[in-house]
């Protein structure tokens, strides 16, 4: 699996806008290897047909169709038809959104980790009529380039992501988070967050914050939306990642060193927020520009 590195196609905008067309003998003819990226991926077709293939499952779309690809969800595509002709656009949400200070980065991964990995939006329906507009609007001010066509492309991308917003493709932390209550369970997120290789209980956390561990679990699962052991694993699992690629420990040390009981258990809980071993993530090899 390979780990790709969008690069910017204008000067200081973090957006990368291509167009392609694939014509073969031999269908389905595979596009690209398996990979992940930061950036969230839209690929309109234009014409033929084009798979998306995530996990073993094909997400097939067809001309006027609009493919979403989620952030880091491991995909290959490959046309199924002659001619496959089709607009690519790559950005991260979180380049263009203000988050707040306060609440832990890694809540905003984890509640990302829950956003629907991929979505076709089927020609002639309302949604992907409205998203056909925005998407045809940057790639016209792409290809013209007349005064000023940054920013509205840039505004294009904000319309993009109010529709992923709105359609429940992304999911908005800020209003997702229970503010009455977040800012509550903070000392506990910065706890984790700074001793996630330690054993982290329950009864520790709650004394942590002065509470009773029944009434703690209920406050942390109404602040954030998951269980106090559902946040811990999935920090552990993003701390592994850069040793995954950057080192050479075994995956049982690197396990260990995160705060994982077993290897199996590892792989299990990377699997279910990954959606691939870490012996598989292990294999991504970084792009230099």
């Amino acid at each position: 699996m390979h780990n790709e590195l969008v690069k910017s196609s204008m000067p200081n905008i973090p957006i990368s806008i291509n167009q392609s067309a694939l014509m073969d003998n031999k269908l389905p003819m595979q596009i690209c290897y398996t990979h992940i990226h930061d950036d969230i991926e839209i690929l309109y077709i234009l014409s033929g047909e084009l798979s998306c293939v995530v996990g073993d499952k094909d997400n097939l779309g067809k001309k006027g169709d609009i493919i979403y690809v989620g952030s880091r969800v491991p995909h290959y595509t490959k046309s199924m038809d002659f001619g496959t002709k089709y607009m690519l656009i790559q950005f991260s949400a979180s380049n263009f959104s203000e988050t707040s200070g306060s609440i832990s980065k890694y809540l905003y991964r984890f509640i990302n980790s829950g956003e629907a990995p991929i979505i076709i939006y089927k020609s002639g329906t309302p949604e992907c009529s409205e998203f056909t507009g925005y998407v045809n609007n940057i790639a016209r001010e792409f290809e013209k380039k007349e005064p000023a066509y940054e920013t509205y492309i840039k505004a294009d991308i904000y319309n993009i992501l109010a529709f992923l917003y709105r359609h429940g493709a992304l999911l908005d932390a800020d209003s997702f988070f229970d503010s009455n209550n977040i800012e509550k369970v903070l000392p506990s997120l910065k706890y984790i967050d700074e001793n996630y290789q330690e054993e982290i209980t329950l009864d520790f956390l709650s004394k942590l914050l002065n509470l009773n561990p029944y009434y703690f679990c209920r406050l942390f699962k109404k602040a954030t939306n998951s269980t106090f052991t559902e946040y811990l694993n999935f920090v552990r699992v993003c701390k592994s990642e850069k040793q995954l690629y950057s080192s050479t420990k075994t995956i049982s040390e690197i396990s260990m060193e995160v705060g994982f009981s077993s290897v199996s258990y590892f792989n299990r809980v990377f699997r279910k927020f990954k959606n691939c071993t870490p012996t598989e993530y292990r294999k991504i090899k970084y792009s230099r520009q």
